[in-house]
């Protein structure tokens, strides 16, 4: 075995090792939650990755292989899954999530089958093209709602996971397909190894310190935030911000359409990071969105029960509540009361 193989395989063992760390370390803290049992999922993927990816490492495992590099092959969607649980609280596992992994498993014994150099390289190129558009969609996803983001630990985490785990395996593919097969080949190996080893380190000591509030699972997430029991916890130094906002609320501040954190933080004349906490810490909501829904949703009730307004289209209540779309209009209401505001409107007028 050359230096080169040697360091490979050093690096990509222990790296393997600190993955499956992550994994337990998620499970035994917050195995209650479906993000941190995603998360596990994926640093099993992560550890079968390491212990696969180069023909060194596939050779040493002889036909241990066979049964570890399906998970490695998987390890994208698992990615997939775990970003999209753990930055949204509501998130529920459908069946249509599964839709990425079935032709990467059709793919794994065909591999085996196979001996055509040319179609098996197309084999690996589908999957690893498959796992790219994973790892851009979970980078896009962890950064389209930073700025709506409460959770302060799960803000810092967005841009840290996309821009380290999502952007990174999206190069080290990248460059992988451009290496393969020539001189480059063994220096690509040795350093992309070192690399991972590193991102893995970092990904452990993650897990040893993440907080507890961003691993809540969906049925935990408080439905009424805003108790009288919540509001009297909140620091009194905090409470003229408090009056202020409530104020605000009052005077449909929340029917601005785009109002965001830092719109509304301006507008009472207070430090965007201390309104997040009143909001978060204070009044229990996780999302910016969430907080603003549930003022508009209750309005939205109101206005839909009334006989007067049942000629009004839902339409234009969506856009009087400052929602761009009904599409996002139906999704809030829906997640808020479990029904579309149509049926919602009709059994509310047949009540009356």
């Amino acid at each position: 075995m050359t230096d080169a193989a040697l360091i490979e395989v050093i690096a990509r063992m222990s790296a393997g090792v600190l993955c499956l760390l992550t994994s337990a370390v998620l499970l035994l803290n917050a195995r209650k939650s479906l993000a941190a049992r995603l998360g596990a999922l994926f640093g099993l993927g992560a550890a079968a990755y390491m212990a696969c990816a180069s023909p060194t490492m596939r050779d040493l495992l002889g036909t241990w292989r066979h049964i570890i590099e399906p998970l490695g092959w998987l390890d994208g969607v698992f990615f997939w899954w775990f970003c999209l649980a753990l930055f949204c609280d509501q998130y529920r596992f459908r069946a249509a999530h599964l839709l990425p992994a079935l032709p990467i498993l059709i793919l794994v014994p065909l591999q085996y089958v196979v001996t055509d150099p040319f179609w098996r390289d197309g084999m690996t190129l589908i999957k690893q093209s498959i796992s790219v558009i994973l790892f851009l969609h979970a980078t896009y996803f962890a950064l389209l709602s930073l700025k709506d983001d409460l959770v302060d630990s799960r803000r810092r985490f967005r841009v840290v996971i996309a821009v380290s785990v999502g952007l990174s395996a999206v190069i080290l593919m990248g460059l992988e397909i451009l290496v393969r097969g020539t001189a480059a080949e063994t220096a690509y190996l040795v350093g992309s190894s070192l690399w991972l080893l590193v991102l893995c380190f970092a990904f452990a000591m993650w897990a040893l310190r993440a907080s507890p509030e961003m691993f809540v699972d969906r049925k935990e997430v408080r439905q009424h935030h805003d108790s009288e029991a919540a509001i009297a916890a909140i620091d009194p130094a905090d409470r003229p911000l408090l009056a202020r906002l409530e104020a605000a609320m009052q005077a449909g501040a929340y029917r601005e359409t785009g109002l965001t954190v830092g719109k509304l933080a301006d507008h009472l004349n207070t430090p965007e990071h201390r309104l997040r906490k009143l909001i978060n810490s204070g009044l229990g909501y996780r999302n910016f969105s969430s907080y603003i829904n549930s003022h508009r949703v209750e309005d939205a009730k109101e206005i839909l029960a009334d006989p007067e307004r049942a000629r009004l289209q839902i339409l234009q209540v969506a856009l009087d509540l400052g929602y761009g779309s009904i599409a996002s209009f139906n999704r809030a209401f829906r997640e808020a009361t479990g029904e579309a505001p149509t049926s919602f409107r009709r059994k509310a007028l047949m009540a009356d």
